[in-house]
């Protein structure tokens, strides 16, 4: 069997009853046959991509065509916040408001809460901070002390409003802390402009500026971003790079490196290692050093038509006139 029906064989299967996580662990093994010609490894590289990026896309699709299905899924077109409250009739109220404009998946305790945030990764997480169990200072310390949960925005609600309580809740993590009672309008108005901070810092991600540890209220974001865009730079002209060998590299899971990086920069990964790689593409264009040959191969890019095409999407001009427009 040749590598044309090698792949064809994988990717052709109905109703995908192979597993894309083995096609791709069946490319990976072909990778390191010798025998393999430049043509077909180049086709190789262009199997593994379109198998990473489906598998990319089957583990976030709705979850209601596999049978398993969770209150998430109806809400995942609005922001999701994450309530967490041992009050049934508070709880309630709440929930009835905040749906209004947002997803709302609600719970009664800390520790229900800390395994739905890991599950479904909420853009925003309310949190009453004494409860049975788990209280809310201790959800949020754990939830900003875990590289997959830390960019998850804490609001924290409680009755005690001496300056002890607020500073405990926010050296816990919290992004912000109310004091009961309040008026809605006004936790109304607080989630919005956490959210649409979030929505600006994601926008910074991308700028030839370096990322400031100030704009994020928890290192270990930072790190994140640095190391993810360390780990591309190092591989900047590795055509073969696949999102595998990136999630190994960050120690960290598909579905985490999904979920972070989707929070954080609004960018898969997919997306994300490419907007990286044609940020340094335009980096090298503007040097006047290297033909728009050589600088799709430099960041990765083997096919240099398939470059210029990205690139001109990214950036709305071809990469051949860009010393003209500077």
């Amino acid at each position: 069997m040749n590598l044309i029906e090698y792949i064809h064989h994988w990717l052709s299967k109905p109703d995908l009853k192979t597993p894309v996580s083995l096609i791709i662990s069946s490319l990976n093994e072909l990778k390191k046959e010798t025998a393999l010609s430049n043509r077909g490894k180049k086709s190789l590289t262009v199997a593994l991509t379109s198998a990473n990026r489906l598998e990319e896309l089957l583990s976030h699709k709705d979850t209601k065509q596999t049978g398993i299905y969770s209150p998430a899924d109806d809400i995942r077109e609005k922001e999701t916040i994450l309530l967490v409250e041992a009050n049934t009739d508070r709880r309630e109220f709440f929930r009835e408001n905040l749906s209004v404009f947002y997803g709302v998946i609600h719970v009664d305790t800390g520790n229900k809460a800390l395994e739905l945030a890991r599950e479904t990764n909420p853009d925003i997480i309310i949190a009453d901070a004494f409860m049975p169990g788990m209280s809310g200072y201790e959800l949020c310390r754990i939830l900003k002390s875990a590289i997959e949960t830390s960019h998850i925005p804490v609001i924290l609600l409680s009755a005690l409003n001496e300056k002890e309580n607020i500073i405990f809740g926010l050296e816990a993590g919290a992004n912000d802390y109310i004091v009961k009672p309040f008026d809605f309008d006004i936790l109304k108005a607080r989630i919005r402009n956490i959210l649409q901070s979030r929505e600006q810092l994601r926008k910074t991600v991308f700028s030839p500026e370096p990322i400031e540890e100030t704009s994020y209220t928890n290192d270990l974001d930072v790190e994140f971003l640095d190391r993810a865009i360390g780990i591309i730079e190092k591989e900047l002209d590795n055509s073969e790079f696949s999102i595998n060998e990136f999630c190994g590299l960050l120690a960290m899971s598909r579905t985490s490196v999904y979920n972070k990086l989707k929070s954080l920069t609004n960018q898969a990964p997919n997306d994300f290692i490419r907007i990286i790689r044609l940020n340094r593409a335009k980096d090298f264009l503007m040097s006047g050093k290297y033909t728009v040959s050589e600088v799709s191969y430099r960041v990765g890019f083997t096919d240099p038509k398939y470059f210029s095409t990205s690139f001109k999407k990214q950036f709305g001009i071809s990469p051949s006139k860009i010393n003209n427009s500077v």
